[in-house]
């Protein structure tokens, strides 16, 4: 705090103009004025820096500081030279710890950006081994019930053969359309339950045998149906997507010249 103020009033010494300075060294360096005459008036300014400068010369210690009494013979230029060169090699040193870090820094970055890719790659992996999973779990879960939708097919089948082979003095039984209705309802349910995971059955009667998809297990000659269409079906196949769950096995109308040694020939050709 007192260097602080000593150097606060050093600035105000200085920061009057050199005139000024000149004429006050000039009033001092005249003869004093006889006893008769009047004292000069001196500036208010003039002894508060007076007295702030004598203030600061109390403060200062007797001695001079060390650094007054180096001379330049104190450092020859044989010593600059060493500490210079001390310096130099200090940051040759410097400079490769620092090239050996930023290339340790490199290396452990690459190393951690491989590492993050592998990671990336391996949770991929492991969602994909997940749906896959969970793809076979669903499928093997409704492949136990297409039998029932099967069973569901044949009783429906089975009423609407009763209802259409009634005669004037064989009547249906009673409730056979109700039963019908009934079954159609759980046949109407049991896509729709399939089909909210995907799982559609595959429209075989009535369309042409695809080898790719069906499976021929007997054939049947109808003159009313063309040549290699599906007339009947065993059991019913169902999709998933692209994937085929079950493969249905159909009846495959022949045409009416053939022999049964070439419809066979045609099915297995087809089939192949």
């Amino acid at each position: 705090m007192r260097a602080r103020n000593a150097w606060q009033k050093i600035r105000r010494l200085l920061s009057f103009s050199k005139p000024e300075l000149q004429d006050t060294a000039a009033n001092e360096s005249q003869e004093p004025a006889p006893e008769d005459a009047p004292a000069p008036h001196t500036p208010e300014w003039k002894k508060q820096v007076l007295t702030d400068f004598s203030d600061w010369l109390d403060t200062l210690p007797d001695e001079a500081p060390p650094a007054e009494k180096a001379s330049p013979d104190s450092c020859d230029l044989y010593t600059l030279l060493s500490e210079f060169s001390a310096l130099r090699q200090e940051i040759r040193y410097q400079n490769r710890e620092q090239n050996r870090t930023t290339a340790s820094l490199s290396a452990m970055q690459e190393g951690y950006e491989r590492s993050l890719s592998v990671f990336e790659k391996s949770i991929e992996g492991i969602e994909t081994l997940a749906s896959d999973i969970r793809h076979d779990a669903e499928n093997k879960t409704v492949g136990g019930f297409f039998d029932v939708r099967d069973a569901l097919v044949r009783g429906h089948a089975a009423c609407r053969e009763v209802i259409s082979g009634r005669r004037w003095y064989r009547p249906a039984p009673r409730g056979i359309h109700a039963v019908a209705e009934g079954y159609e309802m759980a046949i109407r349910h049991f896509d729709r339950a399939l089909s909210r995971v995907g799982v559609v059955a595959v429209e075989t009667v009535g369309r042409p045998f695809d080898p790719k998809r069906m499976k021929a297990v007997g054939r049947q000659s109808d003159p009313q149906q063309g040549t290699g269409i599906v007339v009947a079906e065993e059991t019913g196949g169902f999709m998933r997507g692209s994937d085929i769950l079950r493969t249905p096995e159909v009846i495959v109308n022949t045409g009416p010249g053939d022999s049964a040694h070439d419809n066979a020939q045609n099915i297995a050709k087809q089939e192949n």
